[in-house]
């Protein structure tokens, strides 16, 4: 798909300065785009378990690591804690999670799983290899690796 603002330059070419914005070429629109459409593709798979895409990190985190702080939380999977919090708020009623006031600081509020929220890893794992399988398909392991460098790469510059 191509939202061609003011194209001055050959599709394909690289985009510098004095060129025109190209939509197709610019990788904070196509990286937004990729993780729309990952964050949709994944919550169609989810939503058959109950789950979200926007618990998903949630989960992941607990999952690693059980018993973070919901402030640690937000940290780790850079959103607002009010974010969180409404988050954790449905996870909780959806029976996945429960919070508990920490021993080492009251104020403190530890995000433990409930039972059925750790026996899910196993189900929704596969269910995000299958989403990245989809949308790698065709690529060497290589191409793979260089992918998620590059990720990386951008999101430290960025955070």
């Amino acid at each position: 798909m191509t939202y061609d603002v003011t194209r001055t330059t050959p599709p394909g070419a690289p985009v510098g300065e004095g060129t025109a914005f190209i939509i197709d070429q610019n990788i904070s629109h196509l990286s937004a785009l990729a993780a729309r459409l990952f964050g949709k593709a994944l919550g169609a798979r989810l939503a058959d378990y109950g789950v979200s895409a926007g618990q998903w990190p949630l989960l992941l985190h607990l999952w690693e690591e059980d018993g973070l702080t919901q402030k640690e939380l937000s940290r780790r999977i850079q959103i607002e804690e009010p974010t969180t919090a409404r988050t954790l708020d449905r996870m909780e009623r959806d029976g996945l999670v429960r919070r508990e006031r920490s021993q080492r600081d009251r104020r403190e509020i530890n995000v433990r799983l409930t039972e059925r929220g750790r026996e899910l890893r196993d189900d929704l794992i596969p269910c995000a290899q299958e989403i990245n399988a989809r949308a790698t398909h065709g690529l060497s392991s290589d191409d793979k690796a260089r992918a998620v460098s590059l990720l990386r790469y951008m999101i430290a510059r960025l955070a």
